[in-house]
């Protein structure tokens, strides 16, 4: 199928279906009638938003659109072939976000551009690929699409940031479709810093080949209303999914993660560690499920979700599932709900660490288990400056 006629049936689907409301079991905690209700633009402006290159290889978008000026992306290894999604074609875009849900159908049908990355066979790119999203075009829709591509035992490290001007209303809808290759490795970062004024959903999707490693780390801080639906699908055996996240929510902000992990095959691994930290009346829901498919056998698989609430007002609905039809394997899911321990807050004091150091310690302790698990140190660095700067107005 072409990409003219993709488009045209994901506009069909869409039309045919509509957005989903809170009578779908998939979003009854997540009400995006705010956006349905809302009529977005698609006309293009230039952003005036600042950045911080994280690598010598950037692609940056304004608005939804690449800026060629903005962007570098001349010196590459052999073989490796980046540039815009309207400019390159691969038969496989499309294949995975498959017009499942209403934010991928209308993805598909209006995207105005995105990163294209494909990584050939053996090679090993030591520079990670810094994807900038920038946003504050007041009531603009932002569909993006990116395919990343890892050939058989290539590595490639992908970084894709998110960032909006302060109090801009607009929505970013952004899918990502990554295709690991046997033996291929993709380290894929996702930061979101969007306006706390904007609505932010995004579809990643992944799938795996024999003795394949994907890694996805995701940091959430911005947008009022925000979903991720992160999917991957194990099919060779030896292949291994990690995904980790932590999602840091304040004033009414509500933001909503999906995972979905399909072990087709047997002999294959996935670890999934999501942490929540909450202040004021923000609500987060996390929902991760495992299938274990009949023939997976030696299965590895386990699933974590805790959240940490700073004030009396934040909410969390965490559910996580499991699904096994196999019967030689090895997996867990566990979810915690919880406030600082008061007990650890006082030996702190009694050691003269005062109270809103200590504070500030144990809650970024609580998040640290999920930056340590960051590979990439230029990503790890950023990540954690945002992480300290969210805290310091953190309630006490």
């Amino acid at each position: 199928m072409d990409l003219k006629d993709l488009r045209e049936k994901a506009a069909a689907d869409f039309k045919a279906n509509g957005f989903p409301t809170t009578k779908d079991e998939q979003w009854r905690f997540t009400d995006v009638s705010r956006v349905a209700n809302t009529e977005f633009s698609t006309e293009w402006t230039a952003a005036s938003v600042d950045f911080e290159p994280l690598s010598k290889i950037v692609l940056v978008f304004e608005n939804g659109k690449l800026s060629r000026k903005k962007s570098s992306f001349d010196e590459l290894p052999k073989g490796v072939c980046i540039g815009s999604i309207l400019d390159l074609v691969d038969p496989r875009i499309g294949t995975l976000a498959d017009s499942q849900s209403a934010f991928v159908s209308s993805n598909t049908a209006c995207f105005s551009d995105g990163a294209f990355i494909e990584v050939p066979e053996g090679v090993q790119m030591d520079t990670p690929i810094h994807l900038v999203y920038l946003a504050d075009a007041e009531g603009v829709a932002l569909h993006l699409r990116n395919f990343i591509s890892a050939g058989k035992g290539s590595a490639v490290t992908v970084i894709e940031e998110y960032i909006g001007q302060e109090n801009a209303t607009y929505w970013t809808n952004a899918v990502t479709e990554v295709f690991v290759a046997d033996e291929g490795s993709v380290d894929h970062y996702k930061v979101q810093c969007e306006s706390a004024s904007s609505f932010h959903f995004q579809t990643l999707e992944t799938h795996l080949g024999t003795n394949a490693i994907f890694s996805n780390h995701t940091v959430t801080l911005g947008s009022v209303l925000g979903r991720n639906d992160i999917r991957g699908k194990l099919a060779g055996e030896g292949g291994e999914a990690i995904c980790n996240g932590l999602y840091l929510l304040k004033d009414k902000q509500h933001f909503d993660t999906h995972i979905f992990m399909d072990h087709a095959v047997p002999k294959c691994n996935s670890h999934e560690l999501y942490k929540g930290i909450l202040d004021d009346k923000a609500w987060a829901v996390f929902c991760g499920r495992i299938l274990v498919q009949k023939d997976a056998q030696e299965t590895d698989a386990i699933q974590s979700n805790a959240n940490l609430l700073l004030s009396r007002g934040a909410k969390v609905n965490t559910l996580p599932q499991l699904e096994i039809y196999a019967d030689d394997v090895k997996c867990t899911h566990g979810a915690t709900i919880g406030e600082l321990n008061e007990t650890a807050l006082y030996y702190l004091q009694t050691r003269g660490i005062d109270p809103i150091k200590g504070h500030a310690m144990l809650t970024f302790a609580f998040a640290n288990e999920v930056l340590d698990e960051v590979k990439c140190k230029t990503a790890k660095t950023y990540i954690e400056g945002l992480v300290h700067d969210w805290l310091e107005n953190a309630s006490i």
